[in-house]
C-alpha cells in the first residue's frame, strides 16, 4: 500500500481525497539554475509515484510551496 504525503505540510492523503499533483524539477548548469513545476488537471495514480512528483492537500499548500520555491506567489 502506498501512502502520499503533502510536500508542504506532511498531511497524509486519504483514499478518496482530492489532491493536487505535479512534477517539480531543477536543472543546475554551469551558468544558471532552472526550476519548474508542472501541475496535472487531476490526480493520476500512475504519475503520483514518479520520483519527480509533488503532492499537495490543498491549493493553499500548493501556493505556499511554490512561493517558497520561486520567491513569490504564482497567478491563479
Amino acid at each position: 500500500m502506498l501512502r502520499y504525503e503533502c510536500d508542504n505540510c506532511q498531511k497524509l492523503k486519504g483514499k478518496n481525497e482530492e489532491w493536487i499533483l505535479g512534477f517539480a524539477a531543477e536543472n543546475i548548469g554551469v551558468k544558471a539554475a532552472r526550476r519548474e513545476i508542472t501541475f496535472f488537471s487531476q490526480w493520476n495514480e500512475d504519475e503520483a509515484v514518479d520520483w519527480l512528483a509533488v503532492h499537495f492537500c490543498s491549493e493553499r499548500r500548493k501556493q505556499d510551496y511554490t512561493s517558497r520555491l520561486f520567491g513569490d506567489t504564482p497567478a491563479s
